[in-house]
């Protein structure tokens, strides 16, 4: 078995399939990358390290649903306020996120993933792994319309099947307790660790999804901020989250002022 991020060998075809989904995912990172406000932000020439309040422009995300974002706008946002298994760090490399580590089984067919113990959402409830399971299952659900689920969940036994209406489960996720996933792809591939890095693959609390239609206005999720406030048309404002688990943000608040 391989452990963490150590891959096992695989074909050439595989290689270069995963070379360009790394390729496609630069994007995204970059847009994450300019919206976390890191060392080397400035604004007026003067660094943002140790201010309280960074103020951009911007036009807004046109969703805060990660099952349904699917272009860069939203992503740059959706990324600050949730999180998944694993991430990319800035060598676009698979790294461990909310999965403190992982094993392939043999034939690369089988993960098992284990979680972090306290990993929190927004308001103070634990993270499960049965999250995870829920959270792929609604993304794959033909009801949610999610044009994403298909090429980054996909490769997850019974999720096709899902997404025909065949299914109301996904076969190929299983819940072992509340702190080791196990997921079962359809053959080997190189590249299926970074497609759970894409927003599609992220944690939604179910209790909020359930609350209200348009639950994302006021999401709870996992990530270095949370939704403070949010005036469509007029400003945004993502506050710290003083709960995360991995290295919190170097600056309170980023308030978004929205070009109309």
């Amino acid at each position: 078995m391989s452990i963490g991020g150590t891959w096992q060998k695989v074909d050439y075809e595989e290689n270069l399939r995963f070379s360009s989904l790394k390729s496609v995912a630069l994007g995204f990172i970059i847009c994450f990358l300019f919206a976390l406000p890191l060392a080397g932000c400035q604004s007026g020439g003067r660094s943002l390290l140790g201010q309280d309040v960074l103020n951009l422009w911007d036009i807004g995300p046109i969703t805060l649903d990660p099952a349904i974002s699917s272009e860069m706008t939203s992503h740059a946002y959706v990324m600050q306020i949730f999180s998944g298994l694993v991430r990319l760090d800035d060598k676009l490399e698979v790294m461990p996120d909310i999965a403190e580590r992982w094993q392939r089984s043999q034939d690369g067919k089988t993960y098992t993933f284990y979680l972090r113990h306290g990993v929190k959402f927004h308001d103070g409830k634990e993270v499960k792994a049965a999250d995870f399971k829920y959270s792929w299952e609604r993304a794959c659900d033909p009801n949610t319309g999610s044009q994403t689920a298909a090429t980054y969940l996909g490769d997850i036994v019974g999720a096709k099947d899902m997404l025909a209406g065949k299914a109301k489960e996904i076969s190929g996720v299983r819940v072992i307790d509340d702190y080791t996933l196990e997921v079962s792809i359809d053959a080997p591939k190189a590249y299926f660790l970074c497609k759970l890095t894409y927003p599609t693959a992220f944690v939604i609390d179910r209790a909020n999804v359930e609350f209200r239609q348009n639950w994302w206005h006021q999401p709870n999720g996992t990530g270095p901020f949370k939704l403070k406030e949010w005036r469509q048309g007029d400003i945004l404002t993502l506050q710290r989250n003083e709960l995360y688990y991995g290295e919190p943000a170097k600056i309170k608040q980023v308030v978004f002022h929205l070009l109309a």
